[in-house]
């Protein structure tokens, strides 16, 4: 017997040795974080505005041209950005947990049906210089949050400090 019975046993139960996951859920659970985060944030910061808007004394029509017509460089648009770039990011490493992978193909697919769904929102309403800039911060964000959890897939595992 090469073990102490009066050790307890060893396991090696570091997370970064489980099986790899699906692909196609990893890449759906990213896509429900990425763009059904972004509809939600979304939709809470333009009601916070509308509300703003409100009881500046606005009517309900000039909210409702407000909200349709605001600049992407407003405060309003940076927000809405900020919080898009974060689902993103978000549904980037959630992609990557679950694919638990060392590859970026599962954040790589979810980038496309990102981008895809974007520019399908869109309708034709973003110039293309425009729409490519919101792609390439879209596709960054997700492959930057992807990057989070395989950067700890690299790194070797911690070993426990020897006792002497």
């Amino acid at each position: 017997m090469d073990q102490n019975r009066y050790q307890p046993p060893r396991a090696n139960v570091d997370p970064r040795n489980r099986e790899p996951g699906s692909i196609p859920k990893a890449v759906a659970v990213g896509a429900v974080i990425d763009i059904g985060g972004t509809i939600v944030g979304s939709t809470l910061v333009a009601m916070c505005y509308a509300i703003i808007l409100g009881m500046q004394g606005l009517s309900s029509d000039a909210i409702a041209q407000a909200l349709s017509n605001a600049d992407r460089w407003s405060l309003y648009g940076i927000v809405s950005m900020a919080i898009g770039t974060g689902m993103s990011v978000l549904g980037g490493y959630q992609c990557a947990v679950i694919a638990n992978r060392n590859t970026y193909l599962a954040p790589g697919i979810l980038s496309v049906v990102s981008v895809g769904s974007g520019a399908l929102m869109s309708e034709g309403q973003s110039a293309l210089p425009e729409l490519l800039f919101f792609s390439a911060l879209t596709v960054a964000a997700i492959l930057g949050g992807a990057s989070l959890h395989t950067r700890k897939l690299a790194e070797p595992p911690s070993r426990p400090a020897a006792k002497g």
